[in-house]
């Protein structure tokens, strides 16, 4: 199960402008990953798993419902959140990356991941 994981995240990071892909499960447990050299695999699992938690609590509290997913944009690229069945499939990219084809390729990962998980 793990080799396809990694496969499907491995296409993602295959996608122009992306540098890196994982899966993180709700409590921090890193379920798979494509990420570059320069990223700490349990540092961005800790952030993510603390990224997730604030954006539930802000849907709730903010009464918007269930929190599907999020993007930060920073100075150097976007960071994109998706949940897929409590775990949290994170996307690390350039500032030019085109959100349009990764949006894309995301469902159709999310869809294959959620049938692996």
């Amino acid at each position: 199960m793990s080799e396809r994981i990694t496969g499907i995240l491995d296409s993602l990071k295959s996608i122009k402008g992306v540098h890196g892909a994982a899966l993180i499960e709700k409590f921090g447990l890193i379920k798979g990953s494509a990420l570059p050299g320069w990223v700490d695999p349990e540092a961005i699992a800790a952030m993510v798993t603390l990224i997730l938690k604030a954006s539930q609590r802000a849907t709730k509290e903010l009464e918007q419902g269930q929190f599907f997913s999020a993007i930060i944009e920073s100075e150097k690229g976007k960071i994109l959140f998706s949940e897929i069945k409590g775990n949290i499939l994170t996307i690390i990219t350039t500032r030019e990356a085109k959100l349009g084809i990764i949006n894309l390729k995301l469902d159709a990962a999310s869809s294959a991941l959620g049938s692996l998980i």
